[in-house]
């Protein structure tokens, strides 16, 4: 499978001194969905707009599409991506309309296509400044997606936005995203374990993790949710000495090196205590908690 982006030994320093990336390398296939994950500092924003062409690495090169950023095909790639950026990115005092028309003029195109895909019909007439958050990023999306490219990149896209405006935004992404490869940085966990298939964390300008969202699950820690009538005190009490675990509502996390291996013995533990269980149940890692092992 062709690769579609790519970092090899990418280093960028600003003239403060700051180093917002340091010796990165990390690539993504053709037709994947990537989530770009990390605290803030961790060099994500830089790394999209490198792609982006809007900084220049100090060392090492940058792919898009599999042209390099400072070579003569970068241009042409270009074209055949769309940019979601963290702001809104747009003119204020353009109308949806006048916005969506410049847009697909700079891709020799027609907006139709997308203002009906977005529901932007009837408001075509306002200007920006005055639509809703949720209708902003709509045309922001729009305007993206105005040329049908194979590459989208994903700046924070429901940064801002209120519960249902968010919701709003991410069903359409569910939707664009099939079929392209994409890039999606976020602070939202939920949103990136929604959306994306692979996963890559940066700390302090580094890569600490990329990989397969389902393998880095496989291979976090395994945990049985447990749960009894007389409550999660007495269940501690008993599966003291067996593994670290914490109380999470009514039950009990318990890690262990093999969830369905081991939890035969650890009801028959809790049986013959007398203890009466009505859950024994293996739990997958999150994202979340993938996240927070790879960043302390």
């Amino acid at each position: 499978m062709a690769t579609a982006l790519a970092f090899q030994h990418v280093t960028k320093r600003f003239r403060n001194g700051r180093v917002a990336l340091s010796d990165v390398s990390w690539s993504i296939a053709e037709g994947r969905r990537t989530c770009l994950l990390g605290p803030n500092g961790a060099g994500k924003s830089t790394s999209i707009r490198i792609l982006e062409g809007a900084l220049r690495p100090t060392a090492g090169s940058a792919e898009l599409l599999g042209e390099p950023i400072e070579g003569p095909g970068y241009a042409a790639a270009r074209m055949r991506t769309g940019i979601v950026p963290q702001g809104p990115g747009m003119y204020a005092d353009l109308t949806a309309r006048e916005y969506l028309r410049f847009a697909a003029e700079l891709y020799d195109t027609r907006p139709d296509r997308v203002i009906a895909a977005f529901g932007l019909r009837d408001h075509l007439r306002t200007r920006l400044a005055e639509l809703s958050g949720g209708f902003q990023r709509r045309v922001v999306l729009a305007a993206a997606l105005v040329a049908e490219p194979e590459l989208l990149l994903l700046d924070e896209p429901t940064v801002g936005l209120d519960p249902k405006a968010g919701r709003e935004v991410h069903d359409y992404l569910q939707q664009v995203m099939r079929g392209r490869t994409v890039l999606l940085c976020t602070h939202n966990l939920a949103e990136a374990e929604a959306l994306c298939e692979d996963v890559i964390i940066l700390r302090d300008g580094q890569v600490v993790v990329q990989g397969r969202l389902a393998d880095l699950r496989r291979g976090a820690r395994s945990r049985l949710r447990l749960a009894v009538h007389q409550g999660p005190e007495a269940l501690t009490a008993r599966l003291d000495g067996i593994g670290p675990m914490r109380v999470d509502g009514r039950s009990v996390l318990l890690e262990v090196a093999d969830p369905e291996r081991e939890a035969p013995a650890v009801l028959r533990r809790l049986l013959e205590a007398g203890l009466d269980v009505y859950e024994c149940t293996p739990v997958q890692a999150s994202l979340e908690e993938v996240f927070l092992e790879a960043v302390g």
